[in-house]
């Protein structure tokens, strides 16, 4: 069985209860035609977190985080508020 293939994990709890469930698996890095449709995604999206991107093209949320930064530094998308744990973003329009 490779890594890649989903398995079902039996997570004991209290009282013999088991919680079963499927870990998900992410991308490190996207390929040429993901990071495309992010592009793509960028430039018409009124309100974008990393989360999104990172649940939408199965990638990492760090990952994502990344490409959101490398867009705002190319004035693709600007911060459109800001808290402690995440950041929203939204495409500059032109």
């Amino acid at each position: 069985m490779s890594a890649r293939e989903k398995r079902v994990v039996r997570k004991k709890k209290k009282f013999g209860l088991v919680i079963e469930f499927v870990p998900v698996i992410r991308e490190l890095f996207p390929d040429e035609a993901t990071k495309k449709k992010i592009d793509e995604e960028l430039t018409k999206a009124k309100g974008i977190t990393p989360a999104y991107i990172a649940d939408k093209f199965n990638i990492r949320v760090s990952t994502a985080k990344k490409i959101l930064r490398e867009a705002e530094e190319n004035n693709i998308v600007k911060i459109i508020t800001s808290s402690r744990r995440t950041k929203v973003y939204s495409s500059v329009s032109k």
